[in-house]
């Protein structure tokens, strides 16, 4: 609960231009080890997991080829040692307007996303399992995703044992100051264009 309030508190007032995201910003889990517990190594793109995943890579043999990767080679699955069952990413610096990821599981797997007051803004289901070899008809590497204002944090969870989630992609909003300054950009170059001499 702390770490969703002060992501709220600088979302909300700290940000400056300099710090606003236009585009979306994506994770993949190369870089990490295998078993690699992710916490806090994300911080500098936004996002902080809370221990609550781990790394399961498909080349060292830590990743059940049931639930294939959606890119490289790595994905996260959640963290046994926290025994909730739940990967918690937190909004660092600036709220999200959309957040999502490509996820594989041996039973329905959801998102939800949440406001700074934990009020839900909105939840994505698989729909069922989607793991290779359940053939629900369902493919593996879904992409779920919620697009709603201030999302100060979001939840993967599921009603089965294993999950896994990869390509984690999520959309800050600009600060403020950001949106003012680029206005401002704009109206000055129609200004001098209206008021350039031929």
């Amino acid at each position: 609960m702390r770490k969703p309030i002060i992501a709220c508190v600088i979302g909300l007032t700290l940000l400056s231009g300099s710090q606003a995201w236009a585009g979306i910003t994506a994770i993949d889990f190369e870089s990490l080890a295998s078993q690699e517990v992710v916490d806090d190594q994300f911080l500098g793109l936004g996002a902080d997991f809370n221990a609550s995943a781990r790394v399961l890579s498909l080349s060292e043999g830590t990743l059940d080829p049931d639930y294939p990767p959606y890119s490289g080679d790595k994905v996260i699955s959640d963290n046994p040692l926290s025994g909730t069952g739940i990967i918690r990413i937190d909004a660092i610096g600036s709220l999200w307007s959309m957040a999502g990821a490509y996820v594989t599981g041996s039973a329905s797997v959801t998102l939800t996303a949440y406001a700074c007051d934990s009020s839900v803004l909105g939840n994505a289901s698989t729909g069922g399992a989607n793991r290779i070899s359940d053939r629900t008809g369902l493919p593996p590497n879904i992409f779920l995703s919620v697009n709603a204002p201030n999302i100060a944090y979001v939840e993967f969870s599921d009603t089965g044992n294993e999950y896994t989630v990869d390509g984690v992609r999520y959309q800050p909003i600009p600060a403020p100051g950001a949106i003012l300054l680029g206005s401002i950009g704009i109206g000055f170059v129609g200004w001098m264009r209206k008021h350039r001499a031929f």
